[in-house]
Order: C-alpha cells, then structure tokens, then sequence
C-alpha cells in the first residue's frame, strides 16, 4: 500500500460531496482516484452508482483496471466485492468529452 500525503489521504476519503483532483503529471492523481473508489466500496456504494471523469481515454482505462486489479485482490478478504467485479464494466469511469457526448445525446 502506498504512502499518502495528508491532502492525497483526504482526497481519498473525503464523503458527502463531490471532489475535483487536480495536480501535476507523476503526482498519483490516477493513484488517488482509484484508492477513493475502492474507499467508496469497501463503504457501500457499487462501482456503478460512481461517475468517475478523466481528460484522457488512457487515464480511464488505467484507472478501470487499477480499480479491477484493487477489487479482484480485495476478494479472499471480502467476498462480497466480486459482486463489483460484475459491475466495474457498467461503471462510468471515462472521459469530460464522452461523458458530456452522452449527455447531449439523451
């Protein structure tokens, strides 16, 4: 497990509002984010019920499998995250551009 900074630990658990990370290449933002979905499962929200936004299509891919990999070790520990493992391909972890392609075309 990595060692968070103090403003990395409260982007991580951070509840009851939206949040926006932002900070320069190499920092962990990636890293960040995908330790805040796991924080949100491991307290009861599905991956599905998560909109998760990035600005490029390699940063949402990374962070899907990052969040995969996460869950697909939590399991022995805690067998009721396979059910999210069902879910992590429903989940909205993409990009500004395409998730706001899909608003306009609702």
């Amino acid at each position: 497990m990595p060692r968070w900074t103090d403003e990395q630990w409260q982007a991580i658990e951070k509840s009851g509002s939206n949040i926006l990370v932002s900070a320069g290449a190499g920092s962990g933002k990636t890293a960040v984010l995908s330790e805040r979905v796991i924080y949100k499962i491991e307290h009861g929200i599905h991956v599905n019920e998560l909109l998760i936004l990035t600005f490029t299509k390699a940063a949402a891919g990374e962070m899907k499998e990052r969040i995969r990999k996460s869950i697909k070790k939590g399991i022995p520990d805690n067998p009721a995250l396979a059910k999210e493992l069902e879910l992590i391909d429903q989940a909205y972890i993409t990009t500004f551009d395409s998730f706001a392609l899909s608003v306009v075309k609702k």
